[in-house]
């Protein structure tokens, strides 16, 4: 699985900095292709790019704004909520957080492994997050104010 992780310069701002990722032979971030996937829960991604927005500029992605533990105990695969959409990321810390996508969970279901496609949005971002962390335990890729400092990134898990 190769990508590129890129910074969301719109939403990110002093407080925090909002990342994505791109998949190799897209041109789209996977934040992107999740709000033209999404498109007919309106309210629900206003509500969600107003959360990204506040977090960027004002108070950095909280705690408690996320549910935690979605991937694999430790690997920081949390979700943003709004409504029944999901949003799925890597949560780095207060000042960092990288984005992936997600979908619509139906409220007939319980967890997401019983959708096929947020399922395949969470193991999708469970394997970007075990890159990324190992990236940074590496020191292949730092953290510097708030910032992913990437000092080498290459494809092989």
């Amino acid at each position: 699985m190769n990508f590129d992780i890129e910074e969301i310069q719109e939403l990110s701002g002093n407080a925090a900095s909002i990342y994505s990722v791109t998949m190799e032979g897209e041109e789209t971030t996977l934040l992107e292709q999740f709000f033209e996937e999404n498109e007919e829960y309106k309210a629900e991604l206003n509500e969600i790019i107003e959360k990204l927005y506040v977090m960027g500029q004002k108070t950095g992605c909280r705690w408690d704004f996320f549910r935690h533990d979605e991937g694999s105990p430790g690997d920081g695969v949390s979700v943003l909520k709004s409504g029944r959409l999901r949003l799925y990321c890597l949560y780095v810390d207060s000042t960092i957080v990288c984005f992936g996508s997600g979908g619509y969970k139906s409220s007939k279901i319980r967890a997401y492994q019983e959708d096929v496609k947020l399922n395949q949005k969470v193991e999708q971002m469970k394997a970007i997050a075990k890159r990324i962390n190992k990236a940074i335990k590496e020191r292949d890729i730092e953290i510097k104010q708030g910032k992913l400092s990437i000092n080498y990134w290459d494809y092989e898990d």
